[in-house]
């Protein structure tokens, strides 16, 4: 074990510049301080690598839900709303809401993965709407954090927006506010010249989810992706594009881009937009389809599923082919993992239909990115843009970091993701579920095999983790 405050090296024969070479060298972290990068040298103190080991950019993940929300006061809730809740039926809600999830273990998670920053949506019982929700929400994410968390402003009809933030609209999306029309583009006003997300699938406006299963009988493991099929994306994407536009955001991102098709309709009005339009993919899209569940057990396969949904085989190889050409071509292209720590019980159908969408994820990103590497011809560079270099650059225009990040360079903010990529892989639930201090612990990823890639070190700001098995602080 390390003393705190120690700087610790490591020398790697696959150093990830950022001209996108390999080169051997060692790398010095300490807390708090620059990252120190010097090529070919070895220090005798340097911590031993295998042969295999890769150092690349610390991982940033711009979209994970940890769920937990402060508590605030009544004289908060009377100045800053919500207007006519009962304040002891807020407390209730925001209690059990915490006592499923928390930010220690969203961001144990995390480091397991690999990642050093994140960005937390505000989908809570008291979310940061309003720049006084908002402050206080991100401060106590802070409080709380073992890495930096970007909250999201969360977009209300009368909620002031956040100057230079992005704010996020959660209008269409399951269990949200549901909003159409002139509700929503009074909300967008009121954040015209600024940045802008969105949820972009929304429910078919012919038939409802029970009227479709009734009508086609589909496989249950099926039933949530084919009713959230394509075609529900597209819509949302196309309404939303068309409503920012009219309204003047200077920035509008879609987030977890499912499919081929809305990644295309995305760069294609990118051409003669007004507006920025960065693009975000759901990261267990490159490895989940339609076809893939139904070679899961089961019961596995019946809790497998978010919004929007998984796209087909045909409609997976077109997101891969198109993400490779288009981060290569220099586009605002990242992923983003939606990690959603239900409880199993959320996710059990009821009444023959799923409850609530979305799954785990951010602990698996590496197991993920091999997949890319492994069997679709992805470079390291090409991950390292699309899970480091790229959402680096788009969340630093909104938070202030102490270092410049993004870049693996001497002087840098000191973030960091080490790995294996030689180790084989299997998903343990049990002994998950005490390193991420997680009881609720369950993967989609349980029962694959194939799956390549161990976590040995994620550095947090010049702080080193041991995410081996107990993720452990070494100085």
């Amino acid at each position: 074990m390390s003393e705190t405050g120690q700087t610790i090296r490591f020398h790697c024969q696959n150093i990830h510049l950022d001209s996108g070479e390999m080169a051997a060298g060692e790398v010095s972290c300490t807390k708090g301080e620059p990252l120190e990068l010097t090529l070919g040298t070895k220090s005798g103190e340097s911590i031993k690598l295998p042969d295999t080991a890769h150092i690349a950019l610390g991982r940033v993940d711009p979209h994970v839900h940890f769920r937990e929300c402060a508590e605030p006061t009544p004289e908060e809730v009377e100045a800053y709303g919500p207007d006519g809740i009962d304040y002891d039926q807020l407390i209730q809600s925001i209690r059990s809401t915490n006592a499923q999830y928390s930010i220690r273990s969203g961001c144990l998670a995390a480091l397991k993965g690999g990642v050093c920053i994140v960005g937390a949506m505000g989908n809570t019982p008291w979310g940061p709407v309003g720049p006084y929700r908002h402050q206080r929400s991100q401060d106590y994410y802070t409080e709380a954090s073992l890495l930096p968390i970007i909250l999201w402003p969360r977009m209300e009809p009368g909620g002031q927006p956040i100057p230079e933030h992005e704010g996020k609209d959660f209008g269409s999306t399951f269990g949200g506010s549901g909003l159409t029309g002139q509700t929503r583009r009074d909300m967008y006003t009121l954040w015209e010249g600024e940045a802008v997300s969105y949820h972009n699938d929304q429910t078919r406006t012919d038939e409802t989810i029970t009227e479709f299963k009734n009508r086609t009988h589909p496989d249950p493991r099926l039933l949530h992706h084919e009713y959230f099929d394509g075609s529900t994306v597209l819509a949302c994407q196309k309404e939303t594009m068309d409503l920012a536009e009219s309204v003047g955001v200077s920035s509008l991102l879609a987030r977890h881009i499912p499919t081929g098709p809305s990644l295309q309709q995305i760069l294609d009005r990118a051409r003669n937009a007004s507006f920025k339009l960065p693009a975000e993919i759901g990261l267990d899209y490159i490895y989940w389809c339609r076809e893939r569940l139904l070679e899961q057990a089961s019961e596995i396969a019946l809790i497998n599923y978010r919004r929007p949904a998984h796209p087909s085989r045909e409609d997976q190889q077109s997101l891969i082919r198109l993400i490779q050409e288009t981060v290569r071509a220099g586009y605002s292209i990242f992923f983003g993992s939606d990690h959603a720590p239900h409880a199993r019980a959320a996710k059990e159908f009821k009444n023959g239909l799923p409850e609530s969408p979305g799954t785990r994820n951010i602990e698996h990103s590496l197991q993920y990115y091999f997949e890319l590497a492994s069997t679709y011809g992805y470079t390291w560079h090409d991950i390292d843009r699309l899970a480091s270099i790229n959402p680096a650059k788009h969340v630093s225009q909104f938070f202030p970091f102490p270092l410049e990040i993004g870049t693996l360079q001497s002087g840098a903010m000191a973030n960091l993701a080490i790995f294996d990529e030689a180790a084989g892989y299997r998903v343990n639930e049990a002994k998950l579920t005490q390193e991420l201090e997680d009881p609720e612990y369950h993967s989609a990823l349980q029962g694959e095999t194939g799956l390549r890639g161990q976590s040995l070190f994620t550095v947090v700001n010049g702080k080193v983790y041991d995410v081996k098995s107990k993720i452990t602080a070494l100085n």
